[in-house]
Parts: structure tokens; sequence; C-alpha cells
């Protein structure tokens, strides 16, 4: 029996037919993971998540570590600076930034320092607070620029609103 080839044709459409949904359920039945790849699987997720949460726990303290190291750097900056004191002639510049006139006695008596220095004094509520006798007129001049401090000067940046700084 010769086939044709309209014959040929129906004989394979049809195996095609046939075959096509079994190797498709036999592929899909059989080609599974194993539970060991599963298993493999489901580990090497969980590893990386756990590398993720462990690298941001250690992203932060660092970050923490940072932190109080910068605090303890400018503590000590603060703790270093805070002891000295000006000398005259920077005393005089700061004086003068500030716009007061001043001019400071460079000729001390070293009797007087000597004298001072030697003397006890004894803090009592009669000298805590000398009372002058003497009825100067005050300084108008620093007054003046006293009143004028809420009053915004070119030059000078405005100060922050520290509350809203706390948000």
């Amino acid at each position: 029996m010769a086939f044709s080839l309209f014959n040929w044709i129906g004989l394979g459409l049809g195996s095609a037919l046939v075959l096509i949904p079994t190797v498709r359920w036999f592929w899909k039945r059989f080609d599974m993971p194993s539970k060991f790849a599963l298993d493999i699987i489901r580990k090497r997720k969980e590893d990386e998540k756990e590398a993720q949460m462990w690298a941001s726990i250690e992203l932060q303290i660092q970050e923490e570590e940072n932190k109080k190291r910068e605090y303890y750097l400018k503590q000590r900056e603060r703790i270093d600076t805070a002891g000295k004191s000006f000398d005259k002639n920077q005393e005089i510049d700061v004086w003068s930034k500030l716009g007061i006139k001043v001019e400071l006695d460079t000729t001390i008596n070293q009797k007087t320092d000597s004298k001072i220095a030697s003397e006890t004094f004894e803090l009592t509520m009669e000298n805590a607070l000398p009372i002058k006798s003497n009825n100067q007129e005050p300084d108008w001049e620093l007054i003046k620029k006293m009143s004028n401090l809420d009053i915004p000067q070119d030059g000078v940046p405005e100060a922050p609103d520290l509350g809203s700084l706390d948000n």
C-alpha cells in the first residue's frame, strides 16, 4: 500500500494531534526541579535576604560610629578652644569689628600686679556687689547699637528658625 502525498500529510497531522499534547503533558509532569534542587534554590534566596539584612545592619552601625566619632571630635575641639583667650591686639580687633572704639592700656605696672597677686580677697555681701558712688553718664553709642540689634543689618545673614530644624 502506497501512500500518496495527501495521505502522508494527513498521517503527520494526526500523529501531531496525538503526540503534541502527550509530549506537553510529559514535559509539565517531569520537567520539575527535584526536591534537592528546590531546597538549594530556597536556601540561596534565604542567604541573599540574610546577606542583604546584615549589609544594612553593618551600614547602620558604621553610620552610628561615624556620628559618634564626629561628635567626639567636635567635643575635643570645643574643649581645646575653650581655654584659649585673646591677646590684647586680637581683643582690640574684635571690639573694633563690633564697632566699639576701645583703647587698652598696655603699660601695666608690675608693682600693682604683684600687690594684687599677694593680697587675699574674702568675698562678703558688702564687696560682692560693689556700689559705685560716682554717677557716670551711660555710653549712649553702645545703648543705641544694642537697641538696634533686632533690626536686620546689611551683610549679616538671618538666623535660622530653630523650631523648623526640629522637624
